[in-house]
């Protein structure tokens, strides 16, 4: 008898020493996948269960799962950016020096307004070579012309007439050539030839209206050819950025209208339309770049801003039903699969893996894993989520 007794208090011990502590507060349910090779693996319980002490210091909020019908607004994060086809880093096709900068950083400028003046050595050649072949260029004409004559009257012969032809084409072409290289550098050739003792001295204006948004030069700097010397940009429309998830571009085309809000003006919205959808997916965040051009006009939108985006998509005819959704705050991820909470009793939460929709107005459809008539928790389900994992550290020592 004394044998028995000695050999159950032993099966007894290694009971105990094999039984593993629980959380204070949490009671583990069964394991959703346990192991059926009887190995040493644990998986994530099912369920937890939490004392009422436990649920107030939580703040557990819940949703009742029912089918709605959304408007279709699918948000997205953006940022600012300018107009690249109104925007403009002007340069010189010269070298020279700086004499001025008229106009001032962030300053509001007309078409037409000087921005540079400079002084260069190469246009002062070039406004001499342009003089010297615009008077060979007129010396040449006159003789050709007399050359017509004669040879009209038959006194030149027809080589010489030809020869003398050929000395007015060249010159013409080469005055020509002058001429073009001025305009090429800025300069006006006719205004030129009106006043050649003018100083060799150029001035940039504004091509259009706009604001002065970087002066990258002082007066007095020597400056190269196409070397950016003042950036203008209009910003009464700006281009806006957006990254939509790979899941969302059969809802989007060019042409949908967005509305632009950001932190700075959380009252105010600003209009646009889709112009533009990126023809490649991010293989980092499985996200597409999408452009939305942006009406402007008071400035206040400006470029490097952070914004949200509601994008009117068109509802597709299979959603022209209501669908089951909720309040994206409900979502969790464990063991790398989207998850919610779902109430079953009073302090009691099992876990369910969903398959997820769309997300639109804060909510996002839920395509299978629960039913209508659930319980989810939305406020406090980052609590539950740690529950699990402790519960599972728990099994696991």
């Amino acid at each position: 008898m004394s044998k028995t007794l000695a050999v159950c208090v032993a099966l007894m011990a290694l009971a105990a020493c094999r039984s593993k502590p629980v959380p204070p507060g949490t009671d583990v349910g069964r394991p959703a996948d346990a192991d059926p090779s009887g190995g040493h693996h644990e998986a994530m319980p099912e369920s937890v269960t939490l004392t009422p002490a436990a649920l107030s210091e939580a703040g557990i909020q819940t949703w009742l799962v029912q089918p709605v019908d959304l408007e279709h607004l699918l948000v997205l994060n953006g940022t600012v950016e300018h107009d690249e086809n109104r925007l403009l880093h002007v340069a010189a096709n010269v070298r020279g020096r700086v004499l001025a900068i008229p106009v001032d950083l962030g300053e509001r400028i007309d078409k037409g307004t000087p921005v540079v003046e400079l002084e260069s050595v190469e246009l002062g050649r070039a406004r001499e070579e342009y003089l010297r072949e615009s008077v060979e260029l007129r010396v040449a004409a006159l003789d050709y012309e007399r050359a017509k004559a004669l040879a009209a009257s038959g006194i030149l012969s027809e080589g010489d007439f030809q020869r003398r032809e050929g000395d007015y084409l060249t010159t013409q072409a080469a005055a020509q050539a002058a001429a073009r290289t001025l305009r090429l550098y800025g300069d006006d050739p006719a205004g030129l030839a009106a006043d050649s003792g003018e100083a060799p001295h150029l001035v940039l204006r504004a091509p259009f209206a706009g604001r002065v948004l970087e002066r990258k030069v002082t007066p007095g700097a020597l400056v190269e050819a196409l070397q950016p010397l003042v950036t203008i940009a209009d910003l009464s429309r700006v281009w806006v950025f957006l990254q939509a998830y790979e899941k969302d571009l059969a809802l989007l085309s060019t042409g949908l209208r967005v509305r632009i809000r950001a932190e700075a003006y959380p009252q105010d919205a600003f209009t646009g339309r889709v112009d533009f959808l990126g023809s490649v997916v991010d293989e980092k965040t499985r996200t597409v770049r999408l452009r939305a051009t942006v009406e402007n006009r008071d400035e206040r939108l400006r470029p490097g801003m952070f914004v949200k985006a509601q994008v009117d998509v068109p509802k597709p005819e299979a959603e022209a039903r209501a669908i089951l959704a909720v309040p994206q705050s409900a979502l969790q991820t464990l063991e790398d699969r989207t998850t919610l909470f779902v109430q079953t009793a009073p302090g009691v939460f099992v876990r369910r893996l969903v398959e997820t929709g769309h997300s639109f107005e804060g909510f996002t459809e839920i395509l299978g894993g629960i039913r209508g008539g659930d319980v989810v928790v939305t406020e406090g389900s980052f609590v539950l989520k740690s529950e699990f994992a402790k519960a599972t550290l728990a099994e696991d020592h």
